[in-house]
């Protein structure tokens, strides 16, 4: 694949209508299914190492783009993780995947989050990839440190500047290939890419968490700035399971292999707890 490519080899891509307009995804593979998604202001190019890795395993991979992310349509007011999670299910419903595993990196974990409670008769299983477990007082700070600013400057800086600010910010095992790509992605997205942060903050996963009767693998990635977060989900739900990882916010696109391994690990534990009539009966006894 060249560096500059938005699109993988071998994969399959679709719209379905969902809450405000066509859901986009990208799929990969035949098997159970497994639905990606992705961090703001990413889409679903964010998994380009793990989609093909993820169906060499056996499994059925797809992500979607989020509303206002890649090529989705963007929602019409204010965009929420509630909506967002919405416009996954639809894509559940739309291809009859159902009983999925669901895995959220960042900003993606809380929405993977928010259509396990929501819909547990959809999802089987669910890994949450350092999920931001925010107190209220951290999610203003949050939503107050957003920036949404969207000149575009007519000699191209606005590229070398974001360049700057990503290499800045963003996790150092980032190669220059996800660091372009990032950029690419970004400017694509237009006024919503800050909009899908802004999203993550405004939402409080706590009631939600106490709603989720699938399978849950916490994973952590320890030089991830939100490491200690996921110590905090599992010391609130100490049945779920728990995963660390030796990197940060960069394993998924830099070390696929290490990310999957203890996903994969979680999925075939679990096995016998992703199917249907399983998955339907638990659900209507809760």
């Amino acid at each position: 694949m060249l560096p500059s490519a938005t699109s993988l080899p071998g994969e399959r891509r679709g719209y379905v209508d969902g809450p405000c307009g066509q859901v986009h995804y990208r799929e990969q593979g035949t098997g159970q299914p497994i639905i990606l998604i992705h961090q703001a202001p990413w889409s679903s190019i964010q998994y380009r190492h793990a989609i093909p890795l993820l169906a060499a395993k056996g499994y059925r991979v797809i992500a979607p783009d989020l509303p206002g992310h890649g090529m989705s349509n963007p929602p019409s007011g204010d965009p929420s993780v509630e909506l967002y999670a919405e416009a996954v299910a639809a894509i559940i419903n739309a291809l009859d995947l159902n009983p999925v595993v669901v895995i959220g990196h960042h900003g993606g974990a809380l929405v993977a989050a928010r259509l396990a409670a929501e819909h547990a008769d959809k999802v089987g299983a669910l890994v949450t990839d350092n999920m931001p477990y925010y107190n209220a007082a951290q999610r203003i700070e949050r939503l107050t440190q957003l920036s949404d600013v969207q000149e575009i400057k007519p000699d191209g800086s606005h590229f070398t500047d974001r360049w700057e600010v990503v290499r800045r910010i963003a996790d150092p095992e980032w190669s220059d290939e996800t660091v372009h790509l990032g950029l690419v992605t970004y400017f694509a997205n237009g006024p919503w890419k800050e909009h899908g942060h802004r999203a993550a903050p405004a939402y409080d996963p706590q009631l939600d968490l106490d709603r989720i009767i699938c399978p849950v693998l916490v994973i952590s990635s320890v030089t991830d700035r939100l490491f200690p977060m996921g110590q905090m989900i599992v010391a609130r739900k100490p049945d779920w399971d728990y995963a660390e990882l030796p990197g940060g916010a960069g394993m998924v696109f830099e070390r696929s292999s290490e990310w999957a391994a203890p996903i994969l690990g979680f999925i075939a534990s679990h096995a016998g707890h992703l199917t249907r009539e399983v998955v339907a009966d638990v659900s209507q006894h809760e």
